[in-house]
């Protein structure tokens, strides 16, 4: 490996809250018992990776999924595009990524796909649930992340309903992505020349640390995306396991709390209007105010 091609930021803390460097300049307030890491490499191409590595064992920080509205209750809106921030401030969240596949429908008014834009309709794909509500129900080909009662993560393929029963997963809640690309330090997903931004989750063997990876994409000489078995390749060099690949494109999105407590992104989305609206959002949450 050319040391020169890479640069790395690491920015590790253990203990009180440390204040990092962003990008802007600025700083960032990590919480204790999380990792932050932002690397920046030119071969194969320049690309800029954001990691968030979380410990599970401490009961210092929790998480919860927090979704746009639902306007039509059992109808085929399961929640509408929110500003991300604005999902994550609805909860304090001191860190934020997007999560689950979703599509486009319809305006009831118009009949017609309004495109990206707050407010717009969306049908979440794959199993998404908070405490006992069930925001988007399992579907087939799509794999989840989920903490069970006991404080525990685990990922897999849960395709029905009756997946949750067979499994006894009791789960404090849960997130869905497209698929799996890491199974047990195994990269499922093939080659490819498919570059885009991208957002996965990931496990390391025994369930006890969590990591966070934003890839950004489509901006060429900045950052140019990866492919989903480049991105298990990033996951595997984080410690990971096992893996999903979440929502990405315009979608992809980190964010975390500043030193003027203020949520902003990490990454660099790549829509020229900056973050994209979605419809879910995963979130870390401190369970003890962070000191001043």
């Amino acid at each position: 490996m050319d040391l020169r091609k890479i640069l790395v930021v690491f920015l590790f803390f253990t203990g009180s809250p440390y204040f990092s460097k962003a990008q802007d300049g600025g700083e960032w307030r990590v919480p204790s018992h999380v990792q932050y890491r932002h690397i920046v490499r030119q071969d194969p191409r320049p690309l800029h990776i954001h990691g968030l590595t979380i410990d599970l064992r401490t009961q210092d920080v929790t998480f919860t999924v927090v979704s746009g509205d639902d306007p039509d209750g059992e109808g085929p809106t399961e929640a509408v595009l929110t500003s991300p921030n604005e999902l994550a401030k609805s909860v304090d969240s001191i860190a934020t990524i997007n999560t689950a596949a979703w599509q486009m429908l319809t305006d009831p008014v118009t009949g017609k796909k309004p495109g990206y834009i707050v407010g717009g309709r969306a049908d979440i794909l794959g199993w998404v649930q908070q405490a006992d509500r069930i925001i988007s129900r399992p579907q087939p080909g799509y794999w989840s992340l989920w903490m069970e009662a006991s404080g525990t993560a685990a990922i897999g393929e849960i395709a029905t309903t009756s997946d949750i029963e067979k499994q006894r997963i009791n789960p404090r809640w849960a997130i869905s992505g497209f698929r799996g690309i890491l199974k047990d330090g195994q990269v499922l997903a093939e080659p490819s020349d498919v570059k885009h931004p991208r957002t996965a989750v990931g496990l390391n063997s025994d369930g006890t640390k969590m990591v966070w990876v934003v890839v950004d994409g489509r901006q060429q000489g900045y950052s140019e995306g990866v492919s989903e078995e480049e991105l298990a390749k990033i996951l595997i060099e984080f410690g990971c396991q096992n893996g999903i690949n979440l929502d990405g494109g315009g979608s992809s999105s980190m964010w975390l709390r500043n030193t003027k407590n203020e949520l902003t992104t990490a990454n660099r989305p790549s829509d020229a209007a900056g973050p994209r609206p979605v419809p879910v959002v995963l979130n870390l949450l401190e369970t003890k105010p962070l000191e001043k």
